[in-house]
């Protein structure tokens, strides 16, 4: 049994030293020669010769990370130029980098150039004028306002004056970097100061932006509460008119109603008092009028009769019938 054991703990270790010790892996192989080979490609830094390169990093507008055809990576810094730091947070830094990203991303060929002078700075950078497209980089970034040109009193001075008239005509028109006084000196680089005075402008310009902003907010917020005072007030006079015009309306009503019945009640009363006053006429003539077979009396030459004997003369008593059959009239007095 303790025999079994140990055979057995003897090919175990046999096979964890075979790992332990075998040959590298095929992946790790080729890692490892690839690695090999990079640190052994060298760059033929040749003057006014063209490289083609890739994009490998955009670091910021006038530093761009590329990768040689031998598959060397390389930090260039374009000769000539300045662009406005990043790190610093200068202004036009982000528009500068950008910029350097659009026409190298949008070129189908990019380049890199050395000069006669120094091939690398104090970093280690190669020191190159970029090309995209057969266009200049730097020229471009120059003559948007973008980067100032920088001399470097040595041999690479290739390019320097078609720069400096870039640089020229943007400084004329006042292009992004040249827009803030004082801040791009050209062959100097960037003044502090200026950056310092242009932040502090732009943060008195956003505070003054917000209080007018708060201002309008304000104006705007009253103009709303006025009008909407305003709406329910019209709307209250309104009501107040639609009342009163009603309530006129109403006593108006009733007023012709009362006028109506008025003017009824007056119809009616002149009615019945003319019909009263027709009755009163009628008894007074029935009364007055004597009744058939009365007797009256008559003179022997008068031309009436009479209910009694109202004058001198000699008056004989006849019946009603005689003296209407003898043509007397009624005398006025008696009836």
């Amino acid at each position: 049994m303790k025999r079994k054991l140990g055979v057995q703990l003897g090919v175990t270790f046999a096979v964890l030293v075979s790992f332990l010790f075998a040959a590298p892996t095929q992946s790790y192989q080729v890692e490892a020669a690839k690695t090999k080979t990079e640190k052994k490609a060298t760059i033929k830094r040749t003057a006014n010769k063209k490289i083609t390169v890739k994009v490998k990093k955009y670091i910021d507008g006038d530093t761009t990370r590329f990768k040689l055809k031998n598959g060397k990576n390389v930090t260039a810094q374009y000769l000539l130029i300045e662009t406005p730091e990043i790190k610093k947070d200068y202004p036009y830094a982000q528009e500068a980098k950008d910029r350097s990203r659009e026409l190298l991303k949008n070129a189908k060929k990019i380049q890199i150039e050395y000069d006669k002078g120094s091939k690398r700075d104090k970093q280690k950078r190669e020191l190159v004028y970029v090309w995209a497209d057969g266009k200049l980089v730097q020229e471009t970034l120059a003559n948007e306002g973008l980067a100032v040109a920088r001399d470097t009193k040595g041999k690479n001075k290739k390019y320097l004056d078609q720069i400096q008239t870039a640089e020229k005509k943007a400084k004329e028109q006042k292009q992004n970097i040249w827009s803030i006084e004082n801040y791009a000196q050209a062959g100097k680089g960037y003044s502090q100061a200026a950056v310092d005075a242009h932040k502090k402008a732009l943060k008195e310009a956003e505070a003054a932006k917000k209080a007018e902003a708060e201002r309008l907010k304000k104006e705007q917020e009253a103009k709303a509460a006025e009008e909407k005072r305003a709406a329910k007030q019209a709307e209250a006079d309104r009501k107040a008119e639609e009342k009163r015009a009603a309530e006129q309306a109403e006593a108006a009503r009733k007023a012709e109603e009362a006028r109506v019945a008025q003017e009824a009640a007056a119809q009616q009363a002149a009615a019945a008092q003319a019909q009263a006053q027709a009755e009163a006429e009628a008894q007074q003539q029935a009364a007055a009028e004597p009744a058939q077979g009365q007797t009256v009396y008559v003179t022997p030459t008068g031309s009436k009769y009479h209910t009694h004997k109202c004058g001198n003369g000699t008056y004989t008593p006849a019946t009603l019938e005689e003296a209407q059959a003898r043509g007397l009239e009624p005398c006025s007095k008696c009836f």
